[in-house]
């Protein structure tokens, strides 16, 4: 017999600690909006204040003087939340595995083997959760333990009286249209066609999917596809009114209510409030070496909190 004999031997797969991938993570992109109400410097709780005034006409051509009308000054609570990420990273582990290229030469590791990419993937998951708490936060919310730190948008609309649409079981792609419909007639009149409060139609993509199926089925085109999917925004045929995708308002997060699927949100932008303590504290990550532990740490402290300002000026479907 001739040859190599290499029963003996496992099979070789090569793993390249050079090129290392990582799962698609979506950002905050509904704080990126344009117009959404952000407060900053917000320690603990800070008061949105409101104000309305009513001015009646009265009879003129006299020499009296009437007082009338109101003044009212009302108030919500923005209230944020202190959050914070804490990991450790023992380098020695690596060293039996084929990361261990990544090690400074002998025995001491002082520093993070791909801290790059680590960080910029915790700061990535972050900005996700954010996305998804902004709108479905509930302390309810027991099975995760990003959503139940502070209570997003849905549950503040929910308990502001919103214009309600009307329900159905699930939203599908034979009803989007016709829910959309519904929803802008239940826009109050007063806030329509008012530029200081341009309207906007947030939807999860899956919904937005639908509705874009739903076009294309029934033929119309008065917007264009290619565009439309690559910014998740289009103002819908007809009716005017600018349709926004979002992935915090995504079906099937983990640990959401299941009452906040399948919602849509219709408001202007700078009724939505965030707070914080500082704009981007979130994307800052500290780390340092450890010499008690002889580990790697990271840590990243950031404040975040929710609030409408008129629950009256809001239309939003959800399921029955």
């Amino acid at each position: 017999m001739s040859g190599f004999t290499v029963t003996g031997l496992t099979t070789y797969i090569k793993e390249n600690a050079d090129d290392i991938y990582v799962a698609a993570i979506t950002q905050a992109e509904t704080l990126k909006y344009p117009g959404i109400s952000i407060m900053a410097g917000v320690k603990n709780a800070e008061k949105l204040m409101q104000f309305v005034n009513t001015a009646p006409f009265q009879v003129g051509g006299t020499c009296a003087f009437n007082a009338s009308g109101s003044n009212v000054f009302t108030n919500r609570t923005l209230t944020v939340s202190p959050l914070k990420i804490n990991d450790t990273f023992c380098p020695e582990d690596l060293q039996i595995k084929f990361l261990n290229t990544k090690l400074v030469a002998g025995s001491n590791y002082d520093s993070l083997p791909f801290e790059k990419l680590i960080t910029d993937s915790v700061v990535a998951n972050i900005q996700l959760g954010l996305e998804q708490a902004v709108w479905k936060g509930d302390t309810a919310s027991v099975a995760s333990a990003t959503l139940k730190q502070f209570n997003g948008w849905l549950n503040l609309i929910d308990a502001a009286s919103p214009v309600y649409a009307t329900a159905t079981a699930a939203v599908t792609t034979a009803n989007i249209v016709g829910i959309m419909d519904d929803i802008y007639t239940k826009i109050p009149a007063s806030i329509l066609n008012n530029p200081a409060k341009p309207l906007v139609s947030f939807m999860g993509w899956d919904t937005f999917r639908k509705l874009i199926i739903a076009l294309k089925t029934a033929n119309a085109f008065n917007f264009f596809p290619e565009s439309t999917w690559l910014t998740g925004e289009f103002t819908l045929p007809g009716i005017g009114l600018k349709i926004k995708a979002v992935h915090g308002l995504d079906n099937d997060q983990l640990g959401e209510l299941v009452g906040y699927r399948d919602r849509i949100v219709t408001t202007y932008a700078a009724n939505l409030f965030y707070g914080c303590d500082l704009t981007g504290e979130e994307e800052t990550v500290k780390s340092w070496y450890s010499m008690d532990d002889q580990n790697v740490k990271i840590s990243v402290k950031w404040k975040s909190g929710c609030q409408i300002a008129y629950g009256s000026e809001i239309v939003t479907y959800k399921n029955s």
